[in-house]
């Protein structure tokens, strides 16, 4: 499992990456075309031109007088023109074009077929493209070679070359670009379906719309069902509770009454208790009853809820219940959670307040509660016992315990504190709540 620190796999990344490596395959693979195929171009046009100049030689030739009739072209007089011949005869002699000046430029290949060309290195940097063809003449083989300076055609095309390179670079970059504009743009068409998930986890939207990218639709649509399935199983878990609670009021019942017609003292005290146990886990349904699972937690209106409800679960005691709620209309904290942890601490505070209980609700950097109420407290050295599930101050009457536990954990799943000490204002326990934002 990934870590927050380490970076996550970016699809915009992944899908830039790819089509660059791409593109550049693709590109040296057409360059490398391109640069055999203008070269190769070059070339030929460049022998077109010697076998033509060969062919002239030939003519010109006078086989017996070892010499040339005609005129060549001034380019075959002037030294080191880049343009040069040789005529190689079977007895040995040759004639050269003054071109070479002093130098031996070209070496014939008997040994290679009739017509054959090939590169090789001349006077000052030049690149001779050497042609060589057998002839025959007045009875006797004679060999031309001729050439001519390629490294200008070279050069330029190494110049075609490297200017395909940028401009092919600048298009690929040019497409990379329009590609990210691209992406991002059909991203922006989730931007929608992030803010309804957050929407989800805040508790201001059960669903997510349908109206996505065709792509994405089946994780939508995966996403609302799995939705939906949590929700029916917190309401099939919590209407588990109630009902079975209520199934088992009677049965208890019956067996509280045989305990009692039999005398028997211990039947009657574990009947009574799980009476009581029934009873606590009833209130706590009807308190909670009003919760929607997944909602934002509304403290001004679900604490007048809460406050009504206990007003007339404990009507006999005519409770004067102050609340001080200084919030935004919602929270991002869980309403089911905030309901279950607010009904368990006023539920407890009834049981043992005389008359008088008050909370204080503040939420800025992070969720504060005070609750107090006028009852008898809890003395220091059982504070921390009674956080601990089913532990009683009193077990012949329903108190503090159970609800305590159950708040202890809605706290500690938040990462919040929970402190018990005695209300100076009232005389009673005070129970002060914080939660990080």
């Amino acid at each position: 499992m990934s870590s927050r620190g380490e970076r996550s796999l970016s699809l915009e990344g992944t899908l830039s990456w790819l089509l660059g490596l791409l593109l550049l395959a693709v590109l040296a693979v057409l360059l490398g075309i391109a640069a055999w195929l203008g070269r190769e171009t070059a070339i030929q046009f460049a022998l077109s031109r010697l076998h033509h100049d060969a062919e002239a030689i030939i003519g010109a030739l006078d086989v017996s007088q070892r010499e040339i009739l005609r005129p060549l072209p001034p380019i075959y007089r002037q030294p080191l023109s880049g343009h040069y011949f040789e005529v190689h005869f079977d007895d040995g002699s040759e004639l050269r074009s003054r071109s070479q000046w002093d130098e031996r430029l070209l070496v014939t290949r008997p040994e290679l077929p009739r017509a054959s060309y090939w590169l090789a290195q001349g006077p000052r940097g030049q690149r001779l493209l050497v042609w060589q063809n057998r002839y025959e003449k007045g009875g006797e083989r004679v060999v031309i070679a001729i050439a001519e300076d390629v490294a200008p055609l070279l050069a330029a095309l190494r110049r075609f070359i490297g200017i395909g390179v940028i401009a092919s670079l600048a298009a690929i970059l040019l497409m990379l670009t329009l590609q990210r504009v691209v992406i991002r743009r059909a991203f922006a068409r989730l931007d929608a379906s992030r803010d309804q998930v957050r929407q989800v986890r805040d508790g201001r939207l059960k669903r997510l719309d349908r109206d996505v990218p065709a792509e994405v639709l089946p994780l939508v649509e995966e996403f609302n069902e799995l939705l939906d399935a949590w929700q029916q199983h917190r309401e099939r878990s919590r209407n588990a509770v109630g009902n079975l609670a209520h199934a088992l009021k009677a049965p208890l019942q019956l067996i509280l009454r045989h305990g009692e017609e039999d005398g028997d003292p211990r039947i009657v005290e574990q009947a009574q208790r799980m009476q009581r146990l029934l009873e606590q886990e009833l209130k706590r349904a009807r308190i909670i009853g009003r919760a929607t699972g997944g909602q934002h937690f509304r403290p001004r209106a679900d604490i007048d809820d809460l406050v009504e409800t206990i007003r007339t679960l404990y009507h006999h005691k005519a409770l004067e219940i102050e609340t001080r709620v200084d919030a935004p209309p919602t929270l991002p904290l869980d309403q089911n959670d905030m309901i279950e942890l607010l009904g368990n601490l006023l539920d407890n505070a009834a049981k043992w307040a005389e008359r008088r209980i008050r909370l204080e609700v503040r939420a800025g950097e992070g969720f504060r509660l005070e609750l107090e109420d006028d009852g008898p407290g809890i003395d220091q050295s059982r504070r921390k016992a009674l956080l601990a599930r089913g532990t009683r101050l009193d077990e012949n009457r329903p108190g503090h315990g159970l609800g305590l536990a159950i708040v202890g954990e809605i706290v500690s799943l938040y990462g919040g504190t929970l402190r018990l000490d005695r209300s100076e204002r009232l005389g009673g326990l005070r129970v002060s709540i914080e939660l990080p934002r």
